[in-house]
């Protein structure tokens, strides 16, 4: 090792402060990409032993061929024939073969509630005869059911309601309710659940009844006989299987629904990248700005070094070896804070009502990888231009008492940072103008944030400008000026801050929007009095509720509804199906061509953006594919414009759904009260005759609006925390320059003390010096994502966000706890300013 790169360790070593804060920079970022490549590869794991376990004991699995398949349309097929099952019994080289049927099943507590898993389905379905075909699913308790009145549940389950063996539990199903006596409680291997699901199982004919599936199959699992292998058992069941229906190894579907999990999950890890690329920004601007802090006050040092005869590549590579020790240090703190955020996440997630399965933690060889690559790669890079500045000083400078001025801003810069803020700040202003215009939006973002990095040193002295006010010597004045003979390092230090805040006040700004168009849309084009819809997520309403409430004098207009995945001309989409009769008393589409009279099975309506997406009009055929039965070819009757009523440009009739679609669960069911009834005595009465469909939300519209502005808040508040560490990371970058402030600054402080300076008049310089940085970052942040957040919502317009809301007093709030964070990031730098040793700091050199 040469004695340049011994000395820049040492240096390192010596200033633990400083190294200790930069590596935690670092950390963070690093963790917050190593904690989501941890919570991914669990949850894939997780996933993976479940479907590994499923079909265990089992060779070839038969069921309906889809029409397609994708993310949206995994488990949806058509039911098969109960006689195929004796068919493939006959096979030859078939040792055992059992059908099974599976659907909506929701089980409630001893108190009548529902227990529905964040995100999880809630599962019914029939327990197979022969348990050598039922891979890891095995008792803990009590045995199978044999009755009609009998059911067996999951242990997570049954730990969660309390319920054992014997006691009596009631179950919501697609067509009605049921009370049964548990007599077997099952787990699946080690685990309690079907990875959070909630399962009740039944006897083969009664689970048909109970799931509207009497007759059918959903699959049939088979055992190769011994001698014969799982691919020539599926090739000879395939030779025996009527049209539009397949054979493939129980191996091959394992493998398939992990991989379409995996699919799902890597749109889920692209989330969380996201927000970690943002962290890893603002810690890149962290260590960059402090290396080049530390470049600045080892000039002399440096000088020295090449006047003893280090070359500038040993300099380099000194500099350059200090970031790759703090990236490995970094890289590895970051692995083992990446497990314990990734379990953060998880609770975050669960919070709101998204339960992610898990199993023992998986730290993967990629996460390793990704972690060195992005803390070694990240800091190293950073530090890169500041190592190259030093390589520039000239031996001279050693024989110097002082270090250059560093606040010379060069006239390119000035010029360039304002063409590209301009530019930005065009781009938006336009894009917010015209709508729909995502790309555009994206880009001068960029050009914007790109223009704030280069003429930020020329805002710095702008905000140190306006705060150089008061009497000479005053606490804001000696701020301002400290600031203003440094811009550039309090520019870098405040755009750190500037990333995250950016971020958060465009998804503010997103998501009041949203808010506002959601009750706008409910204003504007709804109808009902009543909306009912599932109380959690993934679950729906049985269609017994709307044949319930036609029977009630309470509940003049009755609409069903009902979402699937299907493809619209190759475009894949969701359709709802709705009733016909009554919809216009419920809901005002706005019809822009055709009329709703002519809206009948057969038929479709299309909304005004799908429509002009399609190429089509009134009069003109469409084909939509179901994934259960194909191809189908409707005619369109109408368009229409509110598709942010419905949630979906494609609507259809109730029946051709049905034709369709084996699922039977509504999604919301609009009602309105007879003429002249009284509201709250109606809503009171629709109530009451729910009482045994507890999982049933009866809300008017402004209690919907309220619900549904509440998600909204709970999404934003979940992107807060997400971003929270980028926040973090700024923090300690100001903490950072301050420390390295005040070391550079001994000797003024010195001075101060000297001339009477007390030691809180020196807290409240350094303390107000971190305000105006932080000011000035948040100030940036605001206006940037502001403007990023407007460009973004009116982009959105086809999404359903029709007006946009800039949340003035939320985003004040950012102001003012900005203002605080530079307050408390101060405290510690402070009090050590305020410590500093008269006599030692005015004889330093």
């Amino acid at each position: 090792m040469t004695e340049v790169l011994k000395i820049s360790l040492r240096s390192l070593l010596t200033h633990k402060l400083r190294l200790v804060l930069t590596i935690a920079a670092v950390t963070l970022g690093v963790a917050f990409v190593s904690g989501t490549f941890v919570l991914s590869d669990t949850m894939g794991k997780a996933f993976d032993q479940l479907y590994t376990g499923l079909a265990k004991g089992t060779d070839v699995t038969v069921r309906a061929k889809a029409a397609y398949t994708d993310i949206n349309t995994q488990g949806q097929a058509r039911p098969l024939d109960e006689q195929l099952v004796e068919r493939v019994r006959q096979v030859p080289g078939v040792e055992a073969a059992g059908g099974g049927v599976t659907g909506f099943a929701l089980i409630l507590d001893k108190q009548g509630e529902p227990i529905q898993p964040g995100g999880a389905p809630t599962l019914g379905g029939s327990i197979s005869t022969d348990r050598s075909l039922a891979g890891n699913f095995s008792f803990r308790q009590g045995g199978a059911p044999t009755r009609p009145d009998e059911v067996v549940i999951d242990a997570a389950t049954a730990k969660k309601a309390g319920y054992q063996v014997g006691d009596r539990a009631k179950v919501v199903f697609e067509g009605g309710t049921g009370e049964f006596t548990v007599v077997g409680i099952v787990g699946f291997g080690e685990t309690d659940s079907l990875l959070g699901a909630t399962l009740a199982s039944f006897e083969t004919h009664t689970a048909q009844q109970l799931l509207g599936k009497v007759g059918k199959v959903d699959q049939i699992e088979a055992r190769a006989a011994a001698g014969v292998s799982a691919a020539q058992l599926r090739d000879r069941i395939a030779k025996i299987l009527p049209e539009g229906t397949e054979a493939i190894t129980s191996q091959e579907a394992a493998d398939e629904g992990s991989k379409a999990v995996r699919d799902g999950l890597g749109i889920f890890t692209t989330i969380l990248l996201v927000f970690a690329g943002v962290s890893l920004l603002v810690g890149s601007f962290v260590i960059w700005n402090t290396f080049n802090v530390l470049v600045a006050q080892r000039r002399r040092e440096v000088a020295l070094l090449r006047a003893v005869g280090a070359t500038g590549g040993q300099v380099l590579r000194g500099i350059v070896t200090e970031a790759f020790v703090i990236g490995l240090a970094s890289a590895a703190l970051g692995v083992g804070a990446g497990v314990g955020l990734a379990v953060g996440i998880r609770a975050m997630l669960k919070v709101i009502g998204i339960e992610i399965p898990t199993t023992t933690a998986v730290v993967a060889p990629r996460t390793v990888v990704a972690a060195l690559v992005v803390g070694v790669g990240v800091t190293v890079v950073a530090a890169v231009l500041p190592a190259w500045g030093a390589t520039r000083v000239a031996p001279i400078e050693a024989l110097r008492q002082a270090t250059p001025a560093t606040g010379r801003l060069g006239t390119a810069r000035r010029v360039i940072g304002s063409v590209l803020l301009l530019a930005g700040a065009a781009g938006l202003v336009t894009a917010a103008v015209a709508g729909n215009q995502p790309a555009l939006t994206g880009l001068s973002t960029l050009v914007a944030f790109a223009g704030l990095v280069t003429a930020g040193p020329v805002l710095a002295r702008g905000m140190a400008w306006l705060a150089d006010r008061g009497r000479p010597g005053s606490g804001w004045r000696l701020a301002a000026r400290n600031v203003g003979r440094a811009p550039k390092r309090a520019a870098a230090t405040a755009l750190a801050l500037t990333i995250g805040l950016a971020v958060v006040c465009a998804v503010s700004v997103t998501a009041s929007s949203t808010k506002t168009s959601v009750a706008d849309a409910v204003s504007g084009g709804n109808r009902a009095d009543l909306i009912l819809k599932p109380a959690g997520a993934g679950s729906g309403i049985s269609a017994s509720v709307a044949e319930l409430l036609r029977e009630r004098d309470s509940a003049a207009t009755v609409v069903e509804m009902r979402f699937g995945a299907a493809r619209v001309n190759d475009q894949n989409g969701f359709v709802a199906g709705l009733d016909t009769a009554g919809l216009s008393q419920v809901a005002d589409l706005d019809i822009r061509s055709g009329a709703l009279a002519d809206f009948r099975d057969g038929t479709l309506l299309l909304s005004s953006k799908q429509a002009k997406a399609l190429g089509a009009q009134v009069g003109d055929q469409v084909t939509v594919t179901f994934p259960e039965t194909g191809s189908r070819t409707l005619r369109v009757a109408a368009v229409f414009e509110r598709e942010s009523l419905i949630g979906t440009g494609y609507l259809i009739t109730l029946g051709d759904y049905a034709s369709n679609v084996t699922s039977r669960l509504d999604q919301a069911i609009l009602v309105t009260h007879p003429a002249g009834a009284d509201r709250a005595a109606a809503k009171t009465a629709v109530t009451q005759a729910l009482v045994d469909y507890p999982n049933v939300k009866v809300s008017d519209p402004a209690e919907l609006t309220k619900d549904a502005q509440a998600s909204v808040d709970q999404l934003l508040g979940l992107v807060t925390a997400l971003l929270l560490l980028a926040v973090v990371v700024a923090v300690l970058g100001i903490v950072n320059t301050l420390v390295l402030s005040v070391v550079e600054r001994t000797r003024e402080l010195g001075l101060m003390r000297a001339v009477g300076a007390t030691r809180r008049q020196v807290r409240t310089v350094i303390r107000r010096e971190s305000v105006l940085m932080s000011l000035l970052g948040a100030l940036a942040g605001v206006a940037l994502g502001t403007g990023a957040g407007v460009a973004l919502a009116r982009s959105l317009g086809d999404g359903g966000i029709t007006t946009v809301t800039v949340p003035v007093a939320t985003l004040a709030i950012y102001l003012v706890v900005a203002t605080l964070v530079g307050v408390l990031a101060a405290v510690g730098p402070a009090r050590r300013a305020s410590r500093v040793d008269v006599l030692r700091a005015v004889t330093v050199d």
